[in-house]
């Protein structure tokens, strides 16, 4: 079962900032896998020259209805 994860888990004070150390993160968590099984779902690709950051991530998630009826788009764990 992957850590638990509370906000104070990032220390960024901007949201671009937030995403970029979060993609950070599961990458981090991904590499912990053995690599026979370890997924590739978060890329980074750092640009130095240009001083930008491209994140690429596939998430696997479930839908469902609320009880309204509208759908409701949940991502789930994926890194054990």
């Amino acid at each position: 079962m992957p850590a638990p994860f509370a906000q104070s888990d990032l220390s960024s004070a901007t949201q671009p900032a937030a995403l970029l150390e979060l993609a950070f993160q599961l990458q981090a968590s991904e590499i912990t896998i053995p690599e026979e099984t370890r997924p590739n779902n978060v890329t980074i690709t750092v640009d130095a020259e240009e001083g930008t950051a491209s994140i690429s991530a596939t998430l696997p998630v479930s839908f469902s209805l609320d009880a309204s009826g509208q759908p409701v788009l949940t991502a789930t764990d994926y890194i054990p």
